[in-house]
């Protein structure tokens, strides 16, 4: 009981620190030296989420360029800035998701619902718990990455924030 109560002292901080607890759009400029290590790389995306349907699915998009070599995975993980959290779900290249596009600039689209999330069970997000990771991304503890064939361990990372669209400027 003592451990529930820290983990809502928990969320309901974070929520007032990091993020809007009632965002329902997010974005995320993923570059090379937000990584964990820092590398130094051109690549850059552009990530926005919208979530819909009364909090049952997440839709976005993800454009990229310049990477080093093609995309093999993108993904959200669970984790907040400079610390590398488990992947929570796919956006392409796994999952249950398609291969990411063969080449080193494209874009990437789809939808997200409670099967696809795969984690992190070791964070305490199991799978299928969609409300779960959207909570922490309400709260900012959430980023996108991509991987490619240069950089398997993540080319390109960026923190998940709230936003009003694809093209604002917040």
């Amino acid at each position: 009981m003592k451990s529930l109560f820290y983990l809502a002292v928990l969320v309901t901080s974070s929520f007032a620190a990091h993020g809007d607890g009632n965002a329902t759009r997010f974005k995320a400029t993923l570059v090379s030296t937000e990584e964990t290590p820092a590398i130094f790389e051109a690549g850059s995306a552009r990530f926005t989420a919208e979530i819909v349907l009364n909090d049952t699915q997440i839709n976005f998009t993800l454009t990229y360029e310049n990477l080093t070599s093609n995309p093999l995975v993108a993904h959200v993980h669970f984790g907040q800035r400079n610390v590398a959290g488990g992947v929570s779900y796919f956006l392409c290249g796994g999952g249950g998701k398609p291969a990411c596009p063969a080449n080193t600039s494209g874009t990437v689209t789809g939808s997200v619902v409670a099967a696809d999330v795969v984690g992190p069970a070791a964070q305490g997000i199991q799978p299928g718990n969609l409300a779960g990771i959207i909570a922490m991304m309400r709260a900012g503890l959430t980023y996108a990455n991509m991987h490619t064939t240069a950089h398997p361990g993540g080319e390109i990372r960026g923190q998940l924030r709230p936003g009003r669209g694809e093209h604002d400027d917040e």
